[in-house]
């Protein structure tokens, strides 16, 4: 084997390895727990099983994330119920795919030796990104980090096209665009600002031009026929209901917390984004060609002071707005560790002769680097903590009802949302999305039979499915851990 093949099969080794610690990290919430961990989650699989099953409601919001649906849908028709099981590993496998196309994306535009360091380094930096039950992130499978590898994907391909006049990659990134228009939007429009920043300095490419790049404006006819259709809006009062939707204030949120930067990405990740910006700004030669990496967070950073000051967020929501400026850090802190390790490196070269020593004293540096940027990474306030909707036991006792003929359900608003997805069953209620949760916390806290027997007929419910044993002389038909009745 020559130096070339012994080379490129060390790289590919290095990325390997890399994924293997990327699919390990982002997967660790469900070392314990095989089920999905996100009441997101669960709903989106309910929309998916729903499409699939001709059961999905077109008139809803959740028709605003149809292409995510449909995916979830093709992936049901592939593994069946078995994709309860599957759905742990997709949160994981999806960082692995991002991660790909985020080295491929540095390898590509740096374009030398020191291209593949700064990609892998790159990698590391990206897998150490924090998620939580507020914002969502990487840990969970929702429409948001589906999205992640086609954002890199479709701003590397126009940053590409334009750099090298190659209107094919341009339609690419426009292809991609539009797909994530029915799939999330605002992983598209949060975009916009920073790639008409970047094209206006192509300003004579695009006005050369600008009847190829007239085409974009596809993209706000799409959205805008896309909204009016699945809103059911009238022409007359779709642009004032589609601005007073696209002002997200204070609020939105479930759970409405003052996040600090540090809660989805460490502080020497920040430092050496940090170096990395000043590295490029000051690298006349490369400043025009990575300018791409600078104006991303620049914005993003914006739109997230203005939601500071004015306690509204502007098109995309200040928790979506925080991660997206978030997912761009790696590249920056990798520059910014490649251009340390150099000049720390430059300096050894003047105080120590012996050449594995000075690797030595590197791979000490970058392996210090990353045991901080990962040391905090299981660390989540309380009020945003990991939770767990489902145990076994709730998901055979949810199995079993499958073999029951349809009916309503009533059960604990937490395992209801895992119920449709599983059992095929309409619950009474589940937290936050469906139905009447408030009937069936009403139905758990009163010990009275009578109540519960009116709510159950309020609610024309058939079953109840309950954690604890309930003597209210109504038929048990399972018991097995949890509890089965049959309201007669």
């Amino acid at each position: 084997m020559d130096g070339k093949e012994g080379s490129k099969k060390l790289k590919i080794i290095l990325i390997v390895l890399a994924l293997i610690l990327i699919f390990a990290v982002v997967y660790s919430p469900h070392f314990s727990d095989p089920f999905p961990k996100h009441m997101d989650e669960w709903n989106h699989l309910t929309k998916g099983v729903e499409l699939e099953k001709g059961e999905y409601n077109w008139k809803s919001l959740s028709g605003l994330e149809v292409g995510f649906h449909a995916f979830l849908a093709i992936l049901y028709i592939l593994f069946g119920s078995s994709l309860i099981l599957i759905y742990q590993f997709l949160p994981a496998i999806f960082a692995c795919i991002t991660s790909l196309v985020l080295f491929m994306w540095i390898y590509k535009k740096i374009d030398n030796k020191n291209g593949f360091l700064i990609a892998l380094m790159a990698m590391f930096f990206f897998a150490s990104i924090k998620s939580n039950v507020n914002i969502n992130g990487l840990w969970f499978f929702t429409p948001l980090s589906f999205a992640f590898p086609f954002i890199f994907l479709y701003i590397f391909l126009f940053t590409q096209g334009i750099e090298k006049q190659n209107k094919k990659s341009i339609l690419a990134s426009l292809g991609i665009m539009i797909f994530l228009l029915f799939t999330h939007a605002i992983s598209v429009i949060f975009a916009i600002p920073i790639l008409i920043i970047y094209s206006l300095f192509h300003l004579d490419y695009l006005k050369k031009e600008w009847k190829f790049f007239s085409l974009f404006l596809l993209i706000p006819i799409a959205g805008l026929l896309f909204y009016k259709i699945v809103r059911g809006l009238e022409f007359s009062i779709l642009f004032t209901t589609l601005f007073s939707a696209l002002q997200f204030k204070k609020g939105w949120s479930t759970v409405e917390l003052d996040l600090p930067f540090t809660l989805l990405y460490s502080l020497i990740g920040y430092i050496f984004a940090f170096i990395g910006t000043g590295f490029i700004l000051f690298n006349k030669e490369k400043r025009k060609k990575y300018l791409i990496f600078i104006i991303w967070p620049i914005v993003l950073l914006i739109s997230i002071i203005i939601f500071k000051l004015t306690n509204v967020s502007y098109f995309v929501p200040y928790q979506r707005n925080l991660y997206y400026f978030v997912i761009i850090l790696p590249i920056l802190s990798a520059f910014g560790l490649y251009f340390t390790i150099k000049t720390i490196y430059n300096f050894l070269k003047k105080l120590i002769a012996n050449e594995k020593l000075k690797i030595a004293i590197i791979i000490i540096l970058i392996i210090f680097v990353f045991y901080f940027g990962f040391k905090d990474y299981q660390k989540v306030p309380d009020q945003i903590r990991l939770y767990t909707v489902i145990y076994p036991q709730d998901y055979y006792a949810l199995k079993f009802l499958s073999t029951l003929e349809k009916s309503t359900i009533m059960a604990d608003p937490l395992v209801a949302s895992a119920m449709y997805p599983i059992s095929r069953q309409r619950p009474v209620g589940t937290i936050y999305f469906y139905g009447h949760q408030k009937s069936a916390e009403n139905f758990f806290l009163t010990k009275d039979c009578q109540k519960k027997g009116q709510i159950l007929k309020e609610e024309n419910a058939s079953y109840v499915l309950s954690r604890a044993k309930i003597d209210c002389n109504w038929t048990l038909i399972y018991d097995n851990a949890e509890y089965i009745y049959k309201v007669n």
